[in-house]
């Protein structure tokens, strides 16, 4: 419970700092990025805050990419 309003108190200072900027420079694909990647990171915290197991992305990729690996390896032997 702790790592969630750490969580949600980061998100709201780095709010409260960033944001009032970017709309006063009218940087508006920054403020865009500064939200999503904002909110990904905040998902994905507080999923693991509440002991949710995520997978491991690199697994997914291993299994797509393997076979293309596998094969150019064999060619080059």
């Amino acid at each position: 419970m702790l790592l969630l309003i750490g969580i949600v108190l980061t998100l709201i200072w780095t709010v409260w700092q960033e944001v009032p900027r970017l709309w006063k420079q009218k940087k508006n694909k920054e403020l865009w990025i500064l939200a999503l990647v904002t909110l990904f990171i905040s998902v994905l915290g507080t999923v693991k805050s509440l002991g949710i197991n995520l997978p491991n992305p690199l697994d997914m990729l291993s299994a797509i990419l393997g076979p293309y690996s596998r094969a150019v390896y064999s060619l080059l032997q």
